[in-house]
């Protein structure tokens, strides 16, 4: 029975929590996007933004790459506004010196865009609240992973077509291949043919020159190579998990393996193939720029 691959996630996702309090509701909103590392922003109310370094700590324990942004927002009962009556009366006072030097008047909206004069209310439990906020946190970063690997799954299955197909060419390459050393020797010893020499190179050294050309137009080595990396790029696919990084060094060699293959046998049925080769492992390398 053939095995079925595991899922990979992706850096792409969304996860979203809501808590009802007899204080109000709380929601956490999560989304995430590729990144080489792991890049955790959070907006939260400023009066919890103490919290941020337990946040970050909940998400390196569920995630290991990807841009991150936590948005938390509090709503509902406890939103009865309360007014810094100090603080505004101080903004005015600097503002209207400003106002007084550069001929303007102060408005309502220049005091209250000075900031933290108009604001929510307390919450009845700040202790409590705080353990609700990383509560419905850890929900909704949940939820971002179910996401994420749904999104894997969908990725991890393109993948395995394309390099199905990486497959196909590879045979087909290696068919061609087989016939390069042979094709190479014929063609340089047609044109030695062609050529009057006058005698002047000795038929043993030019044997063996020969040879050697066309031994270097085996490429038997490169494609067992391809061959290995390829099996390789498979499994970790198979395997799951944080095989990103993985994936774009194997990818790497492929791409090695490839353009050697292309340049020693000189062929051009196989420069074709190498073309279409390339452009799939484009098209792949794209894809996995999103694998965790």
């Amino acid at each position: 029975m053939k095995k079925e691959p595991s899922p990979i996630s992706s850096m792409t996702g969304y996860g979203r929590g809501v808590t009802e309090t007899s204080d109000g509701r709380v929601s956490v909103e999560i989304r995430s996007l590729n990144h080489r590392f792991l890049d955790v922003s959070i907006r939260a109310p400023k009066e919890f933004l103490y919290l941020d370094p337990e946040l970050r700590k909940a998400a390196r324990k569920k995630l290991s790459r990807g841009k991150v942004e936590i948005f938390i927002s509090l709503e509902g009962k406890h939103s009865e506004l309360v007014v810094d009556i100090d603080r505004a009366a101080e903004a005015a006072r600097g503002l209207t010196r400003v106002a007084e030097v550069v001929g303007d008047q102060v408005r309502l909206d220049h005091i209250l865009a000075v900031g933290d004069i108009v604001r929510s209310g307390d919450t009845s439990d700040p202790q409590g609240m705080a353990e609700i906020i990383m509560g419905t946190s850890n929900e909704a970063l949940d939820r971002l992973l179910v996401h994420r690997e749904e999104e894997g799954r969908a990725l991890g299955l393109d993948l395995f077509q394309r390099v199905s197909y990486l497959r196909e060419l590879k045979v087909q390459v290696e068919v061609l291949a087989g016939s390069a050393p042979d094709r190479a020797r014929k063609n340089i010893t047609d044109y030695l043919k062609k050529i009057d020499l006058g005698g002047k190179i000795d038929p043993q050294r030019l044997e063996a020159e020969v040879a050697l050309l066309a031994q270097r137009a085996d490429v038997s080595e490169e494609i067992t190579r391809l061959q290995t990396h390829l099996d390789s790029l498979e499994d970790n696919l198979k395997a799951g998990g944080t095989v990103g990084r993985r994936i774009d060094f194997i990818l790497q060699e492929i791409q090695r393996e490839v353009n050697t293959i292309g340049s020693k046998t000189g062929l051009a049925e196989i420069s074709s193939l190498v073309v279409d080769f390339k452009s799939e492992l484009e098209k792949i390398r794209e894809q996995a720029q999103n694998i965790e």
